[in-house]
């Protein structure tokens, strides 16, 4: 019924899947990726269709593509603090503060010192 397998075919059989899984390992790993620091922004916002929160900096970074991080309310009427930075999606932090100057309900944007 069953045939007898000789030791050669047996080791060659070995000797080639662990070939296959040493190059099968999956991805090289990629050298690290500097992210810039964040930067912060004071954001003038229409406060009805953006929330001056992190709901509302949850929304931003959704529609830009950049991590947009809420910091506090500023003392200038309808005025957020906001953190910015590039991600991978957006490596470019100036590009960053162009799709969030486009956003709706944004009216200006200003860094901070």
């Amino acid at each position: 019924m069953y045939k007898a397998v000789r030791k050669e075919t047996l080791a060659a059989a070995i000797a080639t899947s662990v070939i296959a899984a040493g190059c099968a390992s999956g991805p090289k790993p990629v050298a690290d990726v500097r992210i810039p620091d964040a930067q912060n922004y004071d954001v003038r916002i229409q406060p009805a269709r953006i929330s001056p929160n992190a709901q509302g900096a949850f929304a931003l970074s959704t529609a830009t593509g950049c991590d947009v991080i809420f910091i506090a309310r500023a003392a200038a009427v309808d005025t957020v603090t906001y953190a910015v930075r590039p991600t991978s999606r957006v490596p470019d932090a100036t590009e960053c503060v162009a799709r969030l100057g486009q956003q709706p309900g944004i009216e200006a944007v200003t860094r901070t010192l």
